[in-house]
């Protein structure tokens, strides 16, 4: 049955950010399959914080924009860094944005909530809209959507991409006064919807430890990847050189990722001291956000010449090198899964996978076979081990291949929207589908 839905997603093209590519594929796939999207997004995006690109909506998706009035990102992180400096004469260190926690509240995108509200309320009207869907981040979005249901009392759907006040994410080292607030803000948020998605099954059950009140309206909708979205011609030739390769954000903010850190480049260390492997024969890629830290760490350990530092590329370009390379290093920050798990497996390059325990193990383990999983107990040993382990599988042509049509069965992101389109028919709109609720990975 065709239903309107109004999708408030700051996140949209002509953005390029990651947090683009949910709602892009929900717009699309829900115009595919019935119901009629109609997307809010913003006219004048932060680009101090945002990717603005050339990048169009899919085709036949009606968009329309709104502006907004004050974008503070560029403000906060000056008057932070004034604070800084001032400070550092008394000899006080600043580890926090404290312009930022203070003022900023969900987050600086606040600007953007009044006019949207009175753009969405028209749309609502025009469209006779039977539902609101809200992207999340920004958090902001969540009070657009809140205060469209509370006027119009049409059904709200919240879609988190990433947590705000989860507990279990205690490294972000949040201060205390700010720790409260978001954790109130986030239970309004969770009060007022009538569904509520995540991207991951150990973040539901952290919501649902925290707020059990949400259990029987909290749902997992994984990201997945879209093979639309592969270049017309993916190359098959890998680099002349054993190629490791990582794209994104390193997550170095995250002290979990410390020792996981310490393990991969004490392995190439160790690997290039037995000269097993060399600036001939060997490279890491690394592409992305955090390019001095990588250098800096790169050359603590003495591999400067194994490693390749550059930014952001596009995505087609991320994508064709991906396929040339021979494994992909992935890093995870803890309950949440990283695009880059998508995106390794379709293509068909094993991953040399540091991450902890728990669901990411479980799809690489289930979906990739040929992949290496390195957790907390491991060393810098067991890292140089996979990778000579690997490069003696690609001489002898012996990669255990993905399975990759099983794969995308389960996260491509057609699938996964129709499993979303499911739920809400059921839990919103009384149409009962068959449509399991939980994806477990067995």
């Amino acid at each position: 049955m065709k239903r309107n839905v109004l999708m408030i997603s700051y996140y949209f093209p002509p953005l390029t950010d990651v947090g683009c590519k949910r709602s892009v594929a929900f717009s699309k796939y829900f115009k595919k399959h019935g119901w009629n999207p109609i997307v809010l997004s913003v006219k004048n995006p932060d680009k101090f914080y945002c990717s603005i690109g050339s990048d169009r909506p899919p085709e036949g998706v009606e968009t329309h924009y709104s502006y907004s009035l004050l974008n503070i990102s560029r403000l906060v992180g000056k008057m932070n860094g004034a604070l800084t400096k001032l400070l550092k004469l008394i000899n006080i260190k600043v580890t926090q944005n404290y312009p930022y926690l203070l003022f900023c509240h969900p987050d600086h995108f606040f600007g953007w909530i009044p006019l949207t509200v009175l753009k969405g309320l028209k749309l609502i009207k025009k469209h006779h809209i039977d539902m609101i869907y809200v992207s999340c981040r920004p958090f902001s979005a969540a009070l657009i959507g809140i205060y469209l249901k509370r006027v119009t009392k049409i059904p709200l759907i919240l879609d988190f991409r990433d947590p705000l006040a989860l507990k279990q994410l205690s490294f972000l080292n949040t201060p205390k006064f700010r720790k409260r607030i978001d954790e109130k803000m986030e239970r309004y948020f969770l009060k007022n919807a009538d569904v509520f998605f995540v991207t991951s099954n150990e973040t539901r059950e952290a919501y649902m430890d925290q707020y059990p009140e949400i259990e029987n309206k909290i749902f997992t909708v994984h990201n997945g990847f879209d093979p639309d979205m592969l270049p017309a011609s993916i190359s098959t030739q890998k680099f002349d050189k054993f190629t490791l390769i990582y794209s994104g954000n390193f997550y170095s903010d995250a002290p979990q990722n410390d020792i996981f850190t310490e393990m991969f480049f004490e392995g190439l260390s160790y690997l290039k001291s037995k000269r097993e492997i060399t600036s001939d024969n060997f490279q890491f890629l690394f592409y992305g956000e955090g390019m001095p830290l990588i250098a800096d760490i790169a050359a603590a350990h003495g591999v400067s010449d194994l490693v390749h530092i550059y930014p952001r590329v596009s995505y087609n370009e991320i994508l064709q090198n991906i396929s040339r390379s021979h494994l992909m290093l992935l890093r995870i920050v803890k309950l949440m899964i990283t695009t880059k798990l998508y995106e390794g497996i379709p293509l068909g390059v094993p991953f040399l996978a540091t991450i902890p325990h728990g669901e990411v193990e479980e799809i690489i383990r289930k979906y990739s076979p040929g992949s290496y999983v390195l957790s907390e107990e491991k060393t810098h040993i067991d890292v140089a081990e996979a990778i000579l382990d690997a490069k003696r599988r690609y001489e002898k042509n012996d990669i255990r291949r993905a399975d990759k049509e099983r794969f995308l069965d389960t996260f491509s992101r057609e699938n996964t929207t129709l499993r979303f389109m499911g739920i809400v028919e059921e839990k919103i709109l009384g149409n009962v589908q068959k449509c399991s609720h939980e994806l477990r990975i067995d």
